[in-house]
């Protein structure tokens, strides 16, 4: 039997596998690592058709999305502009109201209420000249975010085993070092996959 025709006797026999029986599959020379190659290949690329095609159908339904939301966006700005023309309405007469009644606070009506409240001031910062003032003034309200500097510790101490030590043999608490083997990639390049 060819090797060609040895290989595809197993492609038929390894698609069919249940994954169990996929892990038993042991790759034993170049041949069928060639194989397992071309056969990866194949599944990127069909996983890439796969990937294409429904990003196609997601692009379609985005569209028809953004055409909802443009649509649902000028009925709701129709519908805003009405309650704002309302509420100014609304705004005048209970300032009217407010002119005879000084002490008005509520206006009851069957279908809401027209309110007077008196609000906190509201203070708008300038963060810079705040700041700027605060230190100069050497006042305690200005907030210090601490954080650690990972890279410079790096710098001043040493590797020891999973600890990281200063020069002077002090061992850095709250760092451990955690060893990380090899990283395994597979590089199949794209291109035709002979079929």
């Amino acid at each position: 039997m060819k090797l060609e025709e040895q290989l595809s006797a197993q492609e038929d026999k390894f698609s069919g596998q249940d994954q169990e029986e996929q892990e038993e599959f042991r790759i034993e020379d170049d041949s069928q690592a060639n194989w397992a190659l071309k056969k990866t290949r194949q599944l990127k690329q069909k996983r890439q058709e796969k990937e294409e095609f429904a990003q196609q159908e997601i692009d379609k339904i985005m569209k028809e999305i953004e055409m909802i939301e443009q649509w649902l966006e000028d009925e709701v700005s129709k519908i805003d502009d009405s309650i704002d023309c309302f509420e100014g309405l609304l705004a005048d007469y209970a300032m009217q109201l407010k002119e005879k009644d000084e002490n008005l606070k509520t206006h009851s009506l069957p279908f809401g209420e027209l309110k007077f409240r008196k609000q906190r001031p509201k203070y708008n910062y300038n963060d810079d000249k705040l700041l700027e003032f605060l230190e100069e003034n050497e006042i305690d309200a200005v907030r210090i975010k601490k954080k650690p500097d990972k890279r410079k510790l790096k710098q001043m101490a040493n590797r020891a085993g999973n600890k990281l030590v200063l020069e002077s043999g002090q061992v850095v608490d709250g760092v451990e070092i955690q060893e990380r083997g090899e990283k395994f990639n597979i590089d199949v390049p794209k291109g035709d996959t002979g079929e």
